[in-house]
């Protein structure tokens, strides 16, 4: 049974955009979520512990456990200049996991209510 417009078949167009402001919703609350729980872990390392933990973006990234004495390095270290890109990615690397997250909330609310706009322009016409 296919949603319908005033008795008629919904065009492709808008099943697209409404398949799509469906997406953006999940997407958006998931996203809410996971900032949701980071904060929550943070709150209560904070009141357990005294202290707030700091999460960057690179514990994400971080799989392998090892303790500070221990260096990586490849054979070809002296090779490897210091510059500005490598620079970028440490500063990159070093911001608050829940900025990205929060910045993804906010791209994800304005494409649904730009899609909103759309289909209700659509839906005018």
């Amino acid at each position: 049974m296919a949603l319908s417009v005033k008795g008629a078949p919904l065009p492709a167009f808008l099943r697209l955009i409404r398949f799509a402001k469906i997406a953006a919703l999940v997407a958006g609350i998931w996203t809410v979520l996971y900032a949701v729980l980071i904060v929550a872990w943070q709150v209560t390392k904070l009141l357990k512990g005294g202290s707030w933990p700091a999460l960057p973006l690179s514990s994400a990234f971080n799989t392998l456990r090892y303790n500070g004495a221990e260096i990586y390095v490849p054979a070809s270290v002296g090779e490897i200049e210091n510059g500005h890109l490598k620079n970028l990615l440490d500063v990159l690397l070093r911001i608050p996991v829940i900025v990205p997250l929060l910045l993804a909330t906010a791209l994800l609310t304005a494409f649904y209510l730009w899609l909103a706009n759309t289909e209700k322009r659509y839906l005018g016409n």
